[in-house]
């Protein structure tokens, strides 16, 4: 799983990468019913095509996925709204890079749109500049095979038994602080007990096993490289599928909820389009074949989610009470000295 106002050398960074997707906007829209999505590959780029197209397709909007990571996606965001030109017309992030778009003024206000779906949404997640399309929350997740004491805090990673064999993924890292912070500091927002713990870890395990992906510990679980992780409970119902042997538990402290989300940018070329394909992301049939596939949860009231979904992907009533709800301002004030702290420091 931030706000933040950009600097004006990472806005120059990003016009060059962006640059070439917005030079010829006018190839991308050769017809007006088409909407531009940016978004992840791999599942959620499926189902979006096999899944959200043929819904927007009843309505003559037919989709077209632009892929990549969330960083290359903020960047194109970024670059739209200095030089202009619709680079997509929906983007989707998680709710701490979403609510950075917002603050950078990338995003149009949801009640804009004229969404028919809008008051299903579950108030917790609902937003002024986005909707949630799909969540889950940071667990613990470890290797039944491989663990004599199973974790039931992220306490537990720091003692002999799991340390140098905890798997960290390098896009997570501002989560990685927020859930430390809760576990070893005041709440979540002390970030200078988290990197105190987690250097302590570095320095007792004789260094940290960093991926560069979640799928790549997914690699390392199946290596036998790593015993556990800090990570997405809907991961472990994925990974379950393949064939891991992992168990997903809530640690005492809280879990860490994440809401992946998706918004109409400010700068869209097909904005009614735009509304249309958030409403089909908030269909109930369609929320409910992300889960089964992906393992992440419906965002709306009327989703009707079979009991054994909810046993493997769901929390209690308590675990939900429990969760540790992340400041976004405060991690998008921090983004950048977090950053140079985790590759200079924690990475190194």
């Amino acid at each position: 799983m931030s706000r933040f106002t950009l600097s004006r050398r990472s806005m120059l960074m990003g016009a060059a990468a962006a640059g070439a997707t917005l030079a010829a906007p006018s190839v991308l829209r050769a017809q007006s019913s088409r909407v531009i999505v940016g978004a992840w590959g791999g599942d959620y780029e499926r189902l979006l095509k096999s899944a959200v197209n043929p819904k927007t397709q009843e309505s003559g909007v037919d989709l077209v996925i632009d892929t990549g990571n969330a960083t290359s996606r903020k960047t194109k965001m970024i670059t739209a709204l200095r030089v202009g030109g619709g680079a997509m017309d929906v983007s989707c992030l998680s709710n701490s890079d979403m609510h950075q778009m917002s603050v950078a003024g990338a995003l149009k206000q949801v009640d804009e749109l004229d969404l028919t779906r809008q008051d299903k949404i579950f108030p917790q997640f609902a937003k002024p500049y986005s909707i949630p399309h799909i969540y889950s929350a940071m667990t613990i997740i470890y290797d039944r095979s491989q663990v004599d004491t199973p974790p039931t805090s992220i306490k537990d990673l720091w003692t002999e038994e799991y340390l140098g064999k905890v798997g960290f993924s390098d896009i997570l890292f501002n989560y990685y602080l927020v859930i430390a912070a809760a576990t070893f500091g005041k709440n979540g927002n002390d970030f200078a007990a988290a990197k105190a713990a987690y250097d302590e870890y570095k320095k007792k395990s004789g260094g940290v096993r960093v991926y560069s992906s979640n799928e790549a510990i997914a690699n390392a679980f199946n290596a036998k490289e790593i015993k556990a992780t800090i990570m997405w409970k809907a991961r472990a119902f994925q990974w379950r599928k393949a064939g891991l042997d992992l168990v997903a538990v809530a640690p005492s402290e809280g879990a860490l909820p994440v809401v992946f989300e998706a918004g109409c940018t400010s700068f869209a070329s097909n904005v009614k389009g735009a509304a249309v394909t958030l409403d089909a992301m908030l269909d109930p049939e369609l929320q409910l074949k992300f889960a089964e596939a992906m393992g992440y949860l419906p965002t709306v009231s009327d989703a009707p989610i079979p009991e054994k979904m909810r046993e493997d992907l769901g929390f209690t009533d308590a675990e939900r009470e429990n969760f540790i709800l992340p400041d976004l301002d405060y991690i998008a004030k921090e983004q950048s000295e977090t950053l140079v702290w985790w590759n200079q420091s924690f990475k190194a």
